[in-house]
């Protein structure tokens, strides 16, 4: 009560922060568990321990992906959008934090590369990152990675990184326009498979909060990879001893494309690209 009743901009309410729900997740016999806030009623601080979620998914079934590009298939397993306040009442969120949990099929890996080298890992990454920037242009220009850090749990490397608007392209930015931005987790699940752990934020989402709701969350994250893939992750590791992923990055240097939307009249899809931007980085066994 007294955390809703201090709450500001600057310290909004989280409802549930402080009681976080379970999520259980067999993906292939792979044991994913993190906790994330249970609920956005601000009834939920008085209540006991959420019930526990508990699903699967079989990562290896192509027909449970929903999008599928050429590079990607795309599962999406979890979503949660976590409204927060910054007034007593409690009736309007001045912000939103969705959590979201993914697995990317990767389509366009090479013959002899695989996702449970480090380096070809990180290749991955960065053509994911493009598939969701200029390789799908919108109404704002996107940089990344940002904010590049690299973590280890049991056998799995985590990738931690940011999305966020170019504000250079933005006639008149605001300071809503810098809080507008995507942070993922990454790590392997197999060869072929990546795991994908979204925070999107949305309205007014000052930085340390947010970073504190994520970290909160990212430290939760425990990721018991099967026997299978722990065979193929050490046979991986003895074939490229000295394979790494990059401790720090730069931003990528892209270049958008130009495009518009389309002329419904005349059957056009949804984007015209007028002019291509930055292709797809390349992969490189």
């Amino acid at each position: 009560m007294l955390k809703l009743l201090s709450a500001t901009r600057k310290h909004p309410f989280l409802p549930g922060l402080d009681n976080p729900q379970a999520v259980f997740m067999d993906l292939s016999s792979s044991q994913l568990v993190f906790n994330v806030p249970a609920g956005n009623e601000c009834e939920r601080r008085y209540k006991p321990l959420a019930t526990p979620l508990i699903s699967e998914f079989d990562i290896y079934n192509q027909r449970g992906y929903e999008f599928t590009h050429e590079g990607f298939s795309t599962a999406c397993l979890f979503q949660r959008d976590l409204d927060f306040f910054s007034t007593p009442s409690g009736i309007k969120s001045i912000g939103t934090i969705s959590v979201s949990v993914a697995v990317d099929r990767v389509n366009c890996l090479p013959n002899g590369m695989t996702c449970l080298n480090p380096n070809h890992f990180e290749q991955v990454m960065l053509r994911l990152l493009h598939r969701l920037g200029p390789g799908n242009p919108g109404f704002w220009k996107k940089i990344a990675p940002v904010n590049w850090k690299v973590f280890c749990r049991n056998e799995s490397t985590f990738v931690m990184c940011e999305m966020r608007n170019d504000l250079d392209a933005i006639l008149r930015p605001t300071p809503y326009d810098a809080m507008q931005y995507t942070s993922l987790v990454m790590t392997v699940l197999d060869e072929q498979h990546l795991l994908r752990i979204m925070f999107h934020n949305t309205g007014y989402v000052p930085d340390a909060f947010a970073a504190k709701v994520r970290g909160q969350i990212s430290r939760s994250i425990k990721l018991n990879l099967n026997e299978d893939v722990k065979r193929k992750l050490s046979a991986s590791k003895s074939k490229w001893p000295n394979a790494k992923i990059s401790e720090y990055r730069e931003p990528e240097n892209w270049a958008y494309p130009k495009w518009r939307r389309e002329f419904n009249d005349i059957g056009e899809p949804k984007i015209v690209v007028a002019k291509l931007g930055s292709p797809a980085p390349e992969l490189k066994v």
